[in-house]
């Protein structure tokens, strides 16, 4: 993407991809966002996201206290200044992100009418990072075809 001259013009990805990004340059001049419209009017302005789960294994007071905080956008606000991240919260300001590209971004998800987990995020891991990211790569890299990369993700998943 970074090359002279470029041999990526777009790249759909979280983001997060800015941590791996070369040093030096600069959003809004060497990067950008932008929203990547619906299939079909119909269906509204969907946004896809990814995302993190809490998960209570004590019912103590203590820790009703700590899954309380999770459900209020404070308990995001200094990882929403350092980056890389977006509140789920209704509460979350856009000034707590901690660059003008992250409140862009969380002005996008804002806006949209709704907001679904990528299809990878939705299965097993063996899959959703290993065989189906694997599959749809060498797919659209042209290095298998679709019937044999469709049948390898189909062999990934789980018996159990």
């Amino acid at each position: 993407m970074f090359d002279n001259p470029p041999s990526c013009y777009m790249h759909k990805q979280g983001n997060f991809i800015t941590s791996f990004f070369p040093e030096g340059l600069v959003a809004g001049e060497d990067y950008g966002v932008f929203y990547l419209p619906g299939i079909d009017p119909a269906y509204g302005s969907p946004f896809l996201v990814a995302g993190d789960i809490y998960a209570m294994f004590n019912d103590r007071p203590e820790v009703r206290a700590v899954m309380d905080f999770f459900t209020r956008g404070e308990s995001l606000k200094a990882w929403l200044a350092t980056g890389g991240a977006l509140s789920p919260h209704n509460d979350t300001p856009l000034d707590w992100y901690g660059s003008e590209l992250e409140r862009e971004i969380a002005s996008l998800v804002a806006g949209a009418t709704s907001v679904r987990f990528d299809g990878s995020d939705l299965q097993p891991g063996a899959v959703g990072a290993g065989s189906f990211w694997k599959g749809m790569t060498d797919w659209i890299s042209g290095t298998v075809d679709l019937d044999t990369a469709l049948a390898e993700i189909d062999a990934a998943w789980p018996t159990e």
